[in-house]
């Protein structure tokens, strides 16, 4: 049996995890892709990294200074404009890249104007908005009234669609997502093409 795909899951941000690129390349020569997600505040690591994952996630956690201090709550004191240079450099990273939107109602959204800013400043291959679901710690600080509807989710992702010239994709009502794309024809990983490569560095 072959693992297809891994995912970078570490506990806080993945980016602190000095050897990561070690971790990728060690996945990539086993014909595994690997998903890494970060909240964006070390763009100085991403600029660095080597190899990139197959696909990279930028998760915003609010539209604004305020909002993003807010829901983040960094331990850094730049975090906010480190998250912009992260913006800025994602067009130049030669992998997938998505820009998730976890969308939280009466605190971070709607604020379209400001994410369609910010998500033409990345450029991202993929947008993907959800709607925040109340469970786990986020119990302790919010509340049901806090999810917003996926009908909600879908006329937000169409805004932001018809603003940035994306494809309105896909969307799967239960998990209150949806997808854009830049171009769908490039919207699922060739998973032989990863094994291949794995054979040719082996």
């Amino acid at each position: 049996f072959h693992a297809k795909a891994s995912c970078n899951i570490i506990d806080g941000e993945p980016t602190l995890y000095t050897r990561l690129g070690e971790f990728i390349e060690l996945a990539e020569k086993r014909g595994i892709s690997t998903f890494l997600v970060t909240n964006g505040t070390l763009p100085m690591v991403l600029e660095k990294l080597d190899p990139l994952p197959t696909q990279l996630y930028v998760t915003t956690a609010g539209p604004t200074k305020e909002i993003f201090n807010d829901v983040l709550n960094p331990a850094i004191g730049n975090a906010w404009e480190n998250f912009n240079r992260t913006l800025e450099i994602l067009p130049s990273l030669d992998t997938r890249k998505v820009i998730r939107h976890t969308l939280v109602k009466d605190v971070n959204m709607p604020f379209i104007d400001e994410y369609a800013k910010m998500d033409g400043i990345a450029q991202p291959d993929y947008i993907e908005s959800k709607g925040y679901v109340h469970v786990g710690q986020s119990i302790t600080r919010l509340n049901q009234d806090n999810m917003p509807s996926h009908d909600y989710i879908v006329e937000f992702s169409k805004e932001l669609a018809s603003r940035l010239g994306y494809d309105f994709t896909s969307e799967r009502r239960d998990s209150r997502v949806t997808l854009l794309c830049k171009d769908p024809t490039k919207r699922f990983i060739n998973f032989s093409e990863i094994e291949e490569r794995s054979i040719t560095v082996s």
